[in-house]
């Protein structure tokens, strides 16, 4: 469906590309989560893809034909290419369903009333037919801003960031909706964003940005258990440096797989310094009793903060090195 071939992009003044470099492919019903730290380039390359912005060098192939240069087209993008934004772009003084049916005013009014019917059942909508957006959560906003999208018949939708102002729950059952309409609608969606969680619960595969160079691009599990370098094993977890005990230089482990108890591979003795509770878990900071280093590790009931000499330790297969 898409294939990006080697784009760059460098704003004025800046030392390295927004983009540099970048290829990637996206088939049909596949769902390709971006992501990486701040400013690493990847709300550039989504605008690059949705032919919003042009790009220095390399191309955008859609459906085997390159996108056209958005500043010789009187309206940038492409027609089966739609951006759902951040800020939704709905149309204050409509209707939830006229919002919908505005998308579709080129076709018939049967077509226009089934089709918004279709949309706003898939997306939830239809008891808010008759609401203005203002009367709409943040969650039913981020729906009909969907289904506006949806209302062009694209066949690639381009989201950046697009529930980061919705509160924990909303969100996640957004996501899982998301992917049953992009699968139910044979899509292919391109998603922004910095939360990882968001990445693990729906993406098919992770593409990893750093300082604009696209260094991983894999499922969520390999991206996870193989992480090509220590910047991307970071993005996803806490990491304790254990190459002091492992003897092996750049030596790492997850906090996840730093656990209570004897009977590891590498053991250590370790006194509790700090207790943070995360609902149905807590995250340990503690200090080697024998060297001046500190270790995370997660557990589920309290210790104590007057826990000392305790043993936690690990497994060789559960090493990572970079």
């Amino acid at each position: 469906m898409l294939e990006v071939r080697n784009i760059s992009k460098t704003y004025p003044g800046e030392d390295y590309g927004a983009v540099n470099k970048a290829s990637l492919k996206v088939v049909e019903n596949e769902i390709v989560a971006l992501v990486g730290k701040s400013g690493s380039g990847k709300s550039t390359m989504l605008q690059i893809i949705a032919g919003l912005m042009r790009p220095d060098n390399g191309d955008i192939i859609f459906r085997g034909e390159p996108l056209e240069n958005p500043d010789e087209q009187l309206i940038a993008g492409h027609s089966q290419i739609k951006v759902v934004f951040q800020d939704f772009q709905l149309k204050p003084n409509m209707t939830v369903e006229e919002n919908v049916r505005y998308k579709l005013l080129q076709f018939d009014k049967a077509y226009q009333a089934d089709r918004t019917k279709e949309l706003l059942d898939l997306c939830n909508l239809s008891e808010f037919a008759t609401r203005k957006p203002k009367e709409l959560s943040g969650g039913q906003k981020q729906r009909l801003s969907i289904a506006r999208a949806l209302a062009d018949d694209p066949e690639l939708l381009l989201m950046d960031e697009p529930f980061s102002n919705l509160d924990p729950l909303t969100k996640q059952d957004l996501l899982i909706e998301l992917v049953e309409i992009v699968k139910s609608e044979g899509l292919g969606l391109i998603f922004v964003t910095h939360d990882t969680r968001d990445a693990m619960l729906i993406a098919d595969r992770i593409a990893f940005l750093s300082e604009g160079a696209l260094i991983q691009n894999d499922t969520a599990s390999n991206v996870y258990n193989w992480p090509i370098n220590l910047e991307v094993a970071k993005f996803f977890s806490h990491m304790n440096d254990v190459s002091h005990i492992t003897k092996e230089a750049n030596s790492f482990l997850r906090a996840e797989f730093l656990r209570l108890g004897k009977g590891f591979d590498y053991e250590i003795q370790v006194d509790v310094r700090r207790l943070i509770f995360l609902g149905g878990t807590y995250l340990v900071e503690a200090n080697d009793v024998e060297l001046d280093r500190q270790y995370l590790f997660f557990i589920s009931e309290n210790l104590g903060l007057d826990e000392s000499n305790i043993s936690v330790g690990f497994n060789t297969k559960d090493v990572l090195r970079f």
